[in-house]
């Protein structure tokens, strides 16, 4: 077997050709469990959509798997209806859900996430009927 090739930024350079391909000799940083990454924060993205055009965006997201808040307070009715039907048949498609959040505001998840719903509150002490 060759040599392997280094390379003064990244350490080894990328085999050409019939050469071997290099295979460096060191621990990886991220190997060590006090040097591993964080682990990311689950995102949630809204989307204000003003037409019909955001709905490749807001496909996008739930495609790859992040849940979009839909607030369609700023679209005409019929619009807004239009992007509901493709919401529903995207969550559909996926295997996600979608939710109402408030009017004219919903959550698009998808099949990787559970959403959980509470109507009425548990609590009898009436704190959250206080008129």
């Amino acid at each position: 077997m060759g040599a392997a090739l280094r390379d003064d930024y990244r350490g080894w350079l990328a085999p050409s050709g019939t050469y071997p391909v290099a295979v460096p000799d060191f621990e990886e940083p991220w190997d060590s469990p006090e040097l591993a990454p964080a682990p990311r924060a689950p995102q949630i993205v809204r989307v204000r959509p003003t037409g019909f055009e955001s709905a490749r965006e807001i496909g996008e997201h739930v495609r790859v798997g992040t849940p979009v808040i839909m607030d369609l307070t700023e679209m005409a009715d019929p619009d807004a209806k239009r992007l509901i039907d493709f919401a529903s048949g995207l969550t559909f498609g996926t295997r996600g859900a979608i939710e109402r959040i408030a009017r004219r505001v919903f959550l698009l998840a998808p099949p990787e996430v559970e959403v959980l719903v509470v109507d009425n509150a548990s609590d009898e002490s009436g704190f959250y009927n206080q008129s």
